[in-house]
């Protein structure tokens, strides 16, 4: 019986081949969709971590100024300020600490700020914060016009310093220079400068060496866009005289703020309400020496668009009765519905102001 050789497979057929590459797109499809849900998955939980992360940021720095709204460390009485009233640049809602807080309601105008985004907000806290390794060296009399430190300072020129202790306390302008070893109230240099001529007045009493340097902390918080047309918390910082804008938290699309009133002397908010009524002026006079808390409320979003497979939704108390729609959001009475896909999230904080608790 004849034999024939074996036969070789030289290659693959068609349809072998066909039912590779189906396979092949099969597992090539798998990976691809598992790959294409992480990075929608990544970018999600970017977009949410940034989101918390600036509302932490926007909620400690408001929470932080007004906890410390009034603090003049030891002095229990109103600054004499030394601060040259009479300059065109003294805006005495920035510089005068015997209204230590202060707000504005939605469209409610002020002269200290150019713009502020549509029905938001604005708060204005003034305090004392601690001067570091600013330490007088000796008694300073009740005319000088200089306080000698123990070491070289640290406090910038232009700074607004109050000096301070249990008999009294004193406002003034820094005009020397930063790294120098005393603290000068000159009536040259500065925004807005100290009195000068016969205007000039005495400290208050005179001060010993175990006196409290501090600095004056005054800002004004409130919404505005950025240079990319995104909504910002910003501040108007007045720590040095000339005001100065500086921008802190972007994403931030709305600020709402309530005060804690004490109508009965108990220094416990009796109830919460908004800048503008229960004799919260615009001028501010009035009851905000009642105030002892503020309750603050910010909504964030994230700077990316469609992050969300639809429109996020949510009820946000603190915008009831405002009903308005802009680039980033449509606002009914307390509901909100987030534009273009964005995720956001509401921050909601309530501040004692410590130096008026029980």
């Amino acid at each position: 019986m004849k034999r024939h050789p074996p036969r070789y497979q030289m290659g693959l057929s068609l349809i072998e081949l066909m039912v590779a590459m189906l396979i092949s797109l099969l597992l090539l499809g798998g990976v691809l969709q598992v790959f294409l849900s992480s990075k929608d998955l990544y970018r999600t939980n970017t977009a949410v971590a940034r989101v918390q992360e600036g509302g932490r940021f926007a909620t400690e720095f408001l929470a932080f100024d007004i906890r410390h709204a009034g603090y003049k460390g030891d002095c229990l009485t109103p600054p004499l300020i030394h601060l040259d009233e009479t300059s065109p640049e003294y805006e005495a809602d920035l510089f005068d600490m015997s209204i230590a807080i202060r707000g504005w309601d939605d469209d409610t105008s002020t002269d200290l700020l150019d713009t502020r985004l549509e029905k938001t907000d604005a708060v204005l806290v003034k305090h004392a914060g601690q001067a570091s390794g600013a330490t007088a060296s000796n008694n300073t009399p009740v005319s000088a016009s200089t306080i000698s430190l123990n070491q070289t300072g640290s406090i910038p020129s232009g700074s607004l310093v109050l000096v301070a202790d249990s008999k009294g306390c004193d406002l003034f302008q820094k005009t020397n220079q930063t790294n120098s070893n005393s603290l000068t109230r000159g009536s040259n240099g500065g925004i807005p400068g100290n009195k000068k001529g016969g205007a000039k007045k005495d400290w208050t009493h005179e001060y010993d060496q175990n006196m409290q340097i501090l600095m004056l902390q005054s800002f004004i918080y409130y919404l505005d866009e950025n240079i990319a047309g995104m909504p910002s918390l910003y501040r108007l910082n007045a720590n040095n005289g000339a005001p100065t804008v500086e921008e802190l938290v972007e994403g931030v699309i709305d600020l709402q703020v309530t005060y804690g009133i004490d109508n009965d002397g108990d220094r416990q908010a009796d109830a919460y309400v908004k800048a503008g009524t229960s004799n919260l002026t615009a001028a501010g006079e009035g009851n905000w020496s009642k105030v002892v808390s503020a309750r603050v409320s910010l909504l964030v979003v994230s700077t990316e668009t469609n992050v969300l497979d639809q429109a996020q939704q949510f009820t946000y108390p603190a915008a009831a009765g405002i009903t308005k729609e802009d680039d980033f959001a449509v606002y009914d009475n307390g509901v909100v519905t987030l534009k273009d896909n964005r995720v956001g999230q509401v921050f909601t904080t309530t501040v004692a102001i410590r130096n008026r608790l029980p």
